[in-house]
């Protein structure tokens, strides 16, 4: 069985969005969803029980044959629990895990139940289902953040969690139509009698959306739009690892590596581009003070390191370096550049790394001893949490 799920992990991982990648994170995943770590229970649980009705195919036969569709498709074992909760305004289902728990409890509301048919309610369970088997319980939640750019890291971390989720739902209700169609139906709150499934129009309106520049609230929120959501969606079905492994009889378009990009790129005119300017705008305060971290290693900052200084961050910032140097002591100083990599140790990994690996470089060409500039420099990734 423990090989069984490995398989399917494997196939999960292939499938899992490239963006939605926790080791950025410094997340060190379960290599089995199964896999119980500790006997922590969901304080949920209870009152589950004692507020909404479990699934069963007793109770709830036809929710119960959608569920077992799901894992049948899936071919995992159901280790969930299924609850049904009286809610007739919000068109709701979630998933409820502990970290590093072996199990979860994944509630639907029964606004949800009534809006869809069973091939819909199929493609949301294996959505949250997906949440359970990428370990999205373990992401940092945004906001227990120390700062801004933190904070928008991880809200795109949890954007990104939703993309592949959608996928996993999309494999586990068997159809494309139904999955795009529940999207449509949970955020307009409508059923088949109010709705034509005419999905190019849809798209049109995303169209619409980017020409106008996107809807920047949506920077701060954990989910992408719903229209970049189907155009995600219809953008994996036409790529050639999905028409592959599930034997469509259709050539893909292009790689997922390309459809991951070409996603990216969509949600980013959406929300813009603040996360990248924020990063880039963290990393270069980064390599500037690192820069001076390691300049004065020697308790000095010599006329070959400020021509350094200077061609790397140009003469207005040495100038402002030089003049502040003046007027700040030593300690001041050194504040500022732990500050400065506090702050940086909240970037993703591939930041932190590349910061480190530019620092690196000066320590060959700096004045001072070896020693001295290597203690440095492993100060520095220390701070920055590498």
């Amino acid at each position: 069985f423990k090989k069984k799920i490995q398989l399917l992990m494997n196939n999960l991982d292939k499938f899992r969005y490239s963006y939605d990648d926790p080791s950025q994170l410094n997340i060190s995943l379960k290599k089995d969803p199964y896999e119980k770590v500790n006997d922590l229970k969901s304080n949920n649980l209870n009152q589950l029980l004692s507020t909404s009705v479990k699934v069963t195919k007793e109770i709830f036969p036809d929710i119960n044959k959608a569920i077992e569709n799901v894992f049948k498709r899936l071919k995992i074992e159901n280790n969930l629990n299924f609850f049904v909760t009286a809610n007739h305004i919000q068109t709701q289902a979630m998933c409820s895990a502990m970290p590093l728990g072996d199990s979860a409890e994944i509630i639907l509301t029964s606004k949800l139940i009534e809006l869809l048919n069973g091939e819909e309610l199929e493609s949301v369970i294996a959505h949250e289902v997906a949440h359970f088997y990428y370990q999205h319980a373990l992401y940092p939640q945004a906001n227990s953040s120390t700062n801004r750019v933190e904070a928008l890291n991880l809200l795109n971390f949890s954007r990104a969690a939703e993309i592949s989720a959608d996928r996993i739902g999309f494999i586990g209700c068997g159809s494309l139509e139904a999955s795009l169609r529940a999207m449509l139906k949970i955020t307009s709150g409508l059923s088949d009698k109010y709705l034509k499934f005419n999905f190019s129009s849809y798209l049109d309106q995303l169209r619409e959306l980017k020409e106008i520049k996107g809807d920047k609230n949506l920077l701060y929120s954990t989910h992408p739009n719903f229209l970049n959501r189907m155009q995600a969606l219809i953008w994996f079905s036409m790529s050639n690892e999905y028409n592959n492994n599930f034997d469509t009889g259709k050539k893909g378009s292009f790689d997922l590596k390309e459809a991951d990009e070409k996603i990216n790129e969509s949600i980013k005119k959406v929300i813009g581009d603040e996360v990248d300017y924020s990063n880039k705008d963290v990393v270069s305060r980064a390599l500037m003070w690192g820069s001076i971290n390691i300049f004065l290693s020697d308790k000095k900052f010599s006329k070959k390191e400020q021509e350094l200084f200077k061609k790397n961050f140009g003469d207005k910032r040495t100038q402002s370096m030089l003049s502040f140097m003046k007027m700040a002591n030593p300690k001041s100083i050194q504040v500022k550049i732990d500050n400065t990599f506090k702050e940086a140790s909240t970037l993703l990994k591939k930041d932190k790394e590349n910061i480190i690996n530019e620092l690196s470089k000066l320590v060959k060409v700096a004045d001072g001893d070896q020693k001295s500039l290597k203690e440095t420099i492993n100060k520095l990734k220390t701070n920055i949490k590498l």
